[in-house]
């Protein structure tokens, strides 16, 4: 197993992507400490343990990289997936809205780093991996928020990789747009559900939408030995989306 007796903590393991990671990683005999805004996570496992956490809030973070040493004795790995997206131009995004996606996408993906680091720096096996998206590569219309900030994580990736290496490997991916949780009612709200659904995958050179596992997958790679000449790279997970929209 790739990631046999190592460590995770993931943020956002509550559910959509971040839920699905931490559940490859158990297959890959990780123990996972996760986190996220919900009370409680939505399925159990013997080697998962999950403590609610706003990813703001930096005495909150403390508080999960002690409980994840307190359960399981070290961190090898950070997976920062906790985000949140949003629909809106300059003319209808207010100035609360911009600086939420910034607070939560940046600087709580900052603020859990920071608060994991030093533990991370103590592992042969040092890792993080943050999610990022297609969208912090290129711009499309109707996201005048949510780009600058995975542009922001995008770049931030690269930096942490600058600072943290060699000890500690820092790598992002970039998902294609996925039908998760938060995402979901974009589609179940449009007039045709479906038709909206079909309108994204025919953006994507390979004509289907991105799915948490295949985010998982590359979660994985990153986090074993077998990219373990990797560092402040970006790992496209997103159908050519990150070079193209088709029409």
């Amino acid at each position: 197993m790739e990631l046999q007796d190592r460590v995770a903590i993931i943020t956002g393991a509550s559910s959509g992507i971040g839920e699905v990671i931490a559940q490859f990683y158990l297959k890959e005999g990780a123990y996972v400490y996760g986190c996220g805004l919900e009370p409680a996570a939505n399925f159990s496992d013997p080697r998962f343990f999950y403590q609610q956490c706003d990813i703001c809030d930096p005495d909150q973070t403390t508080t999960v990289v002690e409980g994840c040493v307190r359960e399981f004795g070290k961190v090898d790995i950070l997976v920062n997936c906790a985000g949140v997206t949003g629909l809106g131009t300059i003319d209808d995004t207010s100035v609360a809205e911009f600086r939420r996606q910034f607070e939560i996408n940046v600087f709580g993906l900052y603020t859990m780093t920071k608060a994991a680091i030093d533990e991370v720096r103590k592992s042969e096996h040092a890792v993080i991996v943050n999610i990022v998206s297609e969208l912090g590569v290129k711009a499309i219309p109707n996201r005048i928020a949510y780009c600058p900030s995975k542009a922001a994580v995008e770049m931030l990736t690269r930096c942490l990789a600058a600072d943290c290496g060699p000890r500690v490997r820092v790598n992002g991916i970039l998902p294609g747009l996925t039908e998760t949780p938060m995402t979901k009612m974009r589609y179940e709200d449009a007039p045709d559900p479906e038709a909206e659904r079909q309108k994204t995958r025919d953006r994507y050179v390979l004509k289907r939408m991105c799915v948490p596992e295949d985010v998982a997958n590359g979660a994985v790679f990153l986090a074993s030995d077998r990219s373990s000449f990797i560092t402040g790279d970006m790992l496209a997970v997103c159908g050519g989306g990150q070079f193209i929209t088709c029409q």
